[in-house]
């Protein structure tokens, strides 16, 4: 029985006893890159005294170094994590900016056929064989920004180009995060890099002039 590496390793959380509250703001670009991912997690210090008890016997040094272990921040232009405690409350805010996700990562984006699509299997805690829940007690709300008006999704909410997801502390996600919209003309897709374009646009303009 398996299940995918989360991006983030929300896993860890939910297996803790306790109530956490979890929110994305994330935007995609025309090319599949995600020019923003924001993650913010609320939890009382209990739950976050258990994670952080987890990171260490995981073998990690921080909470941080926990959670983002899935991730590869070379992909990306910046990353920011912080935390704090405020009132009956631990806040771990995470940002990504300028996001190409590895076949490593649980969050991917595909540029074909004029579209873009984009899944995130972070949040998704049912077994794949069995439909059992991982463990419940995580509330989500997720918002996504799509290059375009969005053409399909698995969303509860869609309006133009925004796409939005809620869960309810004891209700399993069942199926990733998924939304697709139509490309912007010109869009080459994530990881053809600047380089490669202006190559591209080389080569064209040596072909025009040999002809």
């Amino acid at each position: 029985m398996t299940r995918t590496l989360p991006a983030v390793a929300i896993a860890a959380l939910i297996v803790l006893s306790g109530c956490m509250t979890a929110s994305v703001d994330a935007t995609v670009g025309g090319d599949g890159t995600v020019s923003s991912y924001d993650l913010s997690l609320q939890m009382s210090p209990t739950v976050y005294d258990g994670l952080q008890a987890q990171a260490e016997d995981s073998d990690y040094d921080s909470v941080e170094g926990y959670l983002l272990s899935d991730v590869n921040t070379s992909r990306m232009a910046n990353h920011t994590y912080e935390q704090s405690l405020d009132g009956d409350n631990v806040t771990i805010n995470v940002s990504f900016t300028d996001w190409n996700p590895g076949p490593e990562s649980a969050v991917s984006t595909n540029v074909s056929g004029g579209n873009v699509t984009f899944e995130d299997r972070t949040f998704v805690t049912v077994q794949e064989n069995d439909g059992a829940a991982l463990g419940d007690g995580v509330a989500v709300r997720y918002e996504l920004t799509m290059p375009a008006d969005i053409s399909e999704s698995n969303a509860d909410l869609v309006r133009n180009d925004t796409a939005v997801w809620e869960y309810t502390a004891d209700e399993p996600v069942e199926e990733p995060m998924r939304a697709t919209s139509p490309a912007p003309s010109g869009a080459f897709g994530p990881g053809f890099g600047v380089t490669a374009a202006v190559l591209a646009l080389l080569s064209m303009g040596a072909l025009a002039r040999r002809s």
